[in-house]
């Protein structure tokens, strides 16, 4: 289900850049130096919501500890016999589609109506209440999103947001999953 979720995010955001216009693929290189720099700034995002992720996960805060039981449920139900591999797949969908919809078309297009400062916190906005579990991964989700979409500004590209979305979600699903279930995961064969 969720494989099929994040993929139709990432049709309706081609969907709808295809009716306002917007060349997406001018915000993607397509190979050499400035592709491996995108990949490389991307890997690089991530190591801070690596440790906002941390702290959340660490946190003796009673507030902190009740999300962090909540996304280990929501994990849990969603991927139930989740492996490494589902992790991936659902994780690259969630940075390619997700990215292309709320960087790509949503703060482009809001940034074209307004400002580039006001489609940045727009779009972070809504990917706040997109990812709003409760008023603390609300709040999580909007940094997160503001992170991402200044990676758009400062870069005019898409492929760093979307390395450091899916490289971010995968290893947070992964452990999530592993802590839920004791410490292990299933590998694809089981």
């Amino acid at each position: 289900m969720a494989v099929f979720v994040e993929g139709a995010i990432a049709l309706m955001a081609l969907l709808l850049a295809w009716f306002f216009h917007l060349q997406l693929q001018d915000m993607i290189p397509q190979s050499g130096a400035p592709l491996l720099e995108a990949i490389g700034r991307g890997l690089l995002a991530t190591l801070p919501m690596l440790v906002l992720f941390w702290w959340l996960v660490h946190s003796k805060l009673p507030s902190l500890r009740k999300l962090r039981e909540q996304v280990e449920w929501l994990v849990q139900e969603m991927f139930p016999k989740g492996d490494l591999g589902q992790f991936a797949m659902v994780a690259a969908l969630a940075g390619v589609g997700e990215e292309l919809l709320f960087r790509g078309v949503v703060q482009l297009k809001l940034s074209d109506w307004t400002t580039p400062v006001i489609g940045l916190a727009l779009s972070s906005l809504l990917f706040g209440l997109a990812h709003a579990l409760s008023k603390i991964y609300f709040l999580f989700a909007i940094a997160v999103g503001a992170f991402l979409g200044w990676m758009v500004l400062r870069y005019n590209d898409l492929v760093g947001p979307m390395v450091a979305h899916g490289l971010y979600d995968f290893l947070a699903l992964s452990y999530l999953a592993r802590s839920a279930r004791g410490g292990r995961l299933p590998s694809g064969g089981e």
